[in-house]
């Protein structure tokens, strides 16, 4: 009886991976690493399924925006790397270990701010900041509140955001 809930991913990854993929891809991520991004998107959906996370399993579209999601989410953390290595002053071929590695401290500690609230909250959250063009608007009317309670969301995710900054601050 286990086999077929397995019998049911392993199709839905034989229908639907190919989309994915290319999803994955058209972000410019190189293929080898938008194949890693798209299996690892497949193994959440996969995870959050069998612990009964999941209200809905529309695919592919459910896939398809866990791997993006994924996808922006090692984009940012390259943007940033880049963005400090470009911060090196010309003559040092070597980057400021120590920016780098607070750079990615700080970014821990954000997203570890957000795996503190409330699912709604970073639903919001990932439609406005984790979606090219993605507006208070538009996560509105995905999420189904009043744009009002969507600004107020937002205002509060950032300022809990701001707050485990400043506790961890130096």
């Amino acid at each position: 009886m286990t086999s077929q809930p397995l019998d049911l991913w392993d199709d839905a990854v034989r229908r639907h991976d190919r989309r994915v993929y290319l999803s994955v891809l058209a972000l410019g991520l190189p293929p080898e690493r938008a194949r890693e991004i798209a299996q690892a998107a497949w193994t959440r959906l996969m995870e959050q399924h069998a612990s009964g996370a999941l209200a809905e399993l529309e695919l592919p579209g459910l896939a398809i925006r866990q791997a993006r999601f994924l996808a922006f989410t090692e984009l940012k953390r390259t943007k940033v790397e880049l963005r400090a290595l470009a911060a090196v002053p010309d003559g040092q071929a070597v980057p400021d270990v120590e920016r780098v590695v607070a750079s990615r401290e700080q970014i821990d500690r954000i997203l570890d701010a957000l795996a503190g609230c409330s699912p709604n909250a970073r639903q919001v959250f990932r439609i406005v900041y984790g979606t090219p063009g993605g507006t208070a608007q538009l996560a509105a009317k995905e999420v189904g509140l009043s744009l009002q309670r969507v600004r107020q969301i937002l205002c509060e995710t950032r300022h809990h955001i701001r707050k485990a900054l400043e506790e961890q601050a130096p």
